[in-house]
């Protein structure tokens, strides 16, 4: 049998019913390699694994040692039809709650973010499924955040299965076997819409084989989303199931500490040093996120002001800061033409003081905005567990809970001095 054949044949089996045992049966005969389950991800192989970040060689599949940094991979995938606009402003207001709870595990991530919209006729048509897709994985978040600010709402279908496959099959994930790789996605009709173009059950199959967890969330009543399959998403995807409350999501809590963390973000913001074609544009974009941060509210302000003090907010593309921690940075390779005015006339060594000087500079300010962060967080999270009382969660909780989780579950460790969260709300395997 031809390679092509077999893998037509291979697809045509994996869509049948009881498809695991005839998947097996099929590669014992035919000889081809069965997907990997995603249960492994939790497992050891035996022997010395060379990390791939440093030097050292670890006996696990994945590198353990604190000083090497993973990736982390999360691609959000958001119903934009009509009735979504508050899943939209829940998905606006906790970001940068999102990047600042993955600041606080170890090894410290290297994270990419993805986003994926499914729903709405005005960015997408009918062959792809009224899907678009708005950003590959990057590690610019305020890209991320730009676009997320510019997303409206329309009425739609609004198909699940197709906007998980092309999260799993479109995104540039990450081929690091160290990588943690998560989806989340949200809506509120069923999940079984379109089944026939791609059923949600054989993408997550494909989701396995790549190691990509996918975790599902309801933006409504619990058992409307188990009644519309969306528990069998996750159960699928081996992630966490979770039915939220959209305006949960959206409520704002201002603290004590908000003003002075908005003064250090000028500060911060003035040790940034563009450069090149791209740099006087992302320095103003920085600024716009500012500004698209305070319509959502005084804590999506400092919530971004406390990730932009966090080792996940890089900018090594346009901020000759962030350029100069490569070992390889050499500002001499750069042409006067592309440095900020104020060093064109400066010498090679005083190029580097003046960088060195903004990036020390910068380590203090971050460091008094975490001080200051952790009493507003101790004095926000008192507040979200009285709110909390009703028994609602908005999309926030659900994502951090699950983020928290799975993180734990794949070799992570968690900031010692953060007391643990309880789990998501249902994890892969129960119902």
């Amino acid at each position: 049998m031809h390679a092509q054949s077999l893998v037509t044949a291979y697809r045509q089996v994996c869509r049948m019913p009881w498809s695991g045992m005839l998947v097996s049966m099929f590669a014992l005969v035919c000889g081809v390699a069965v997907p990997a389950s995603a249960d492994r991800i939790r497992t050891s192989h035996p022997g010395i694994v060379k990390c791939g970040t440093c030097s050292c060689r670890c006996h696990h599949h994945v590198c353990r040692c604190c000083q090497c940094r993973r990736p982390v991979d999360l691609v959000i995938c958001l119903d934009t039809s009509g009735s979504m606009t508050q899943l939209i402003d829940s998905a606006r207001s906790r970001l940068w709650d999102v990047v600042n709870e993955l600041a606080t595990i170890n090894p410290t991530p290297v994270l990419r973010v993805g986003l994926l919209t499914y729903g709405t006729p005005g960015n997408s048509s009918a062959k792809d499924g009224w899907v678009a897709r708005q950003l590959d994985l990057t590690n610019d978040l305020d890209e991320v955040y730009a676009k997320m600010m510019a997303m409206k709402t329309s009425g739609g279908d609004e198909f699940v299965g197709w906007v998980l496959n092309d999260a799993v099959e479109e995104m540039s994930w990450s081929h690091d076997p160290r990588a943690l790789k998560i989806v989340f996605v949200a809506g509120n009709e069923s999940a079984d819409q379109a089944r026939s173009s791609y059923d949600f059950r054989y993408v997550a199959e494909t989701a396995q084989a790549k190691r990509i967890i996918v975790n599902s969330i309801y933006a409504g009543n619990r058992n409307q989303g188990i009644s519309e399959m969306w528990h069998e998403v996750a159960r699928c995807g081996k992630g966490s199931f979770s039915a939220i409350d959209m305006a949960q999501g959206t409520i704002q809590i201002p603290t004590p500490y908000d003003d002075k963390l908005s003064m250090l973000n000028a500060t911060l913001n003035d040790t940034y040093i563009a450069f090149g074609q791209r740099g006087r544009a992302c320095k103003r974009r920085q600024i716009r996120q500012d500004a698209n941060a305070a319509q959502m509210g005084e804590e999506a302000v400092a919530s971004r002001v406390a990730a932009k003090s966090t080792g996940l907010y890089e900018n090594a593309m346009w901020d000759l800061v962030d350029a100069s921690k490569d070992k390889e940075f050499d500002v001499e390779k750069l042409e006067s033409k592309n440095l900020p005015a104020v060093m064109q006339t400066m010498t090679r060594d005083e190029q580097v003081a003046y960088i060195k000087q903004q990036a020390d500079k910068r380590a203090q300010v971050q460091a008094e905005i975490q001080t200051i962060n952790t009493d507003r967080q101790r004095f926000i999270d008192k507040k979200r567990e009285e709110l909390k009382k009703g028994g609602k969660q908005g999309l926030g909780d659900a994502m951090l809970a699950a983020l928290r989780q799975q993180a734990l579950d794949n070799g992570f460790n968690v900031d010692a001095d953060k007391p643990d969260e309880e789990p998501a709300k249902e994890s892969a395997g129960k119902k």
